[in-house]
């Protein structure tokens, strides 16, 4: 029960949840403020449940949900306006004032869902993949006269950076 992120935009926000999940037992195992950090956290753990707000420092709840379809379950919590712009299988909301009873029950189903429906292990990678990456390392040692090891990095720290997978960068590289 430690696969659990928060993300508000403020650090009152995110420790105000924080000590609410662990008064129900659960513990948290990061607080963010962008969507970006989410992911990378996600992806990191290789699945898990966000707990947010309806809107982050660089993306709304929505946006989040949609990047991390597959990965993670979102639970949004904001007034009941906001709400309504939230839409997807992963994404479930949860209506300011919150009641500390709905919240448990709440973040107790998302454990059982993410049990149950989410993949926890990172992907392999295949062989196409594997060559798109290797093509644009190439392409930004031609062009840029950068190492081996520096043209990974910078396809790593720009993928993070937009909170997309590495062979997604790799083929804008390409495109480029």
């Amino acid at each position: 029960m430690n696969r659990i992120v928060v993300a508000f935009t403020t650090p009152e926000a995110q420790l105000k949840m924080s000590k609410l999940l662990e008064s129900g037992g659960s513990r948290v195992a990061g607080q963010f403020a962008t969507g970006a950090e989410v992911i990378r956290a996600i992806r990191k753990q290789g699945s898990g449940i966000v707990i947010c707000g309806f809107k982050l420092k660089d993306m709304t709840a929505n946006d989040l949900a949609q990047r991390l379809l597959g990965s993670a379950v979102v639970l949004c919590v904001s007034a009941p306006l906001n709400l309504t712009y939230c839409q997807g299988e992963n994404i479930f909301r949860l209506p300011t004032p919150v009641v500390r009873g709905d919240f448990h029950a709440s973040v107790n189903i998302l454990h059982q869902l993410e049990s149950q429906t989410l993949r926890h292990a990172t992907p392999r990678r295949g062989d196409a993949d594997k060559q798109t990456i290797s093509s644009a390392k190439e392409r930004l040692m031609e062009s840029l006269g950068m190492s081996e090891e520096e043209a990974h990095r910078y396809l790593q720290k720009t993928s993070m950076d937009a909170g997309r997978p590495l062979v997604e960068t790799a083929k804008s590289v390409l495109s480029a």
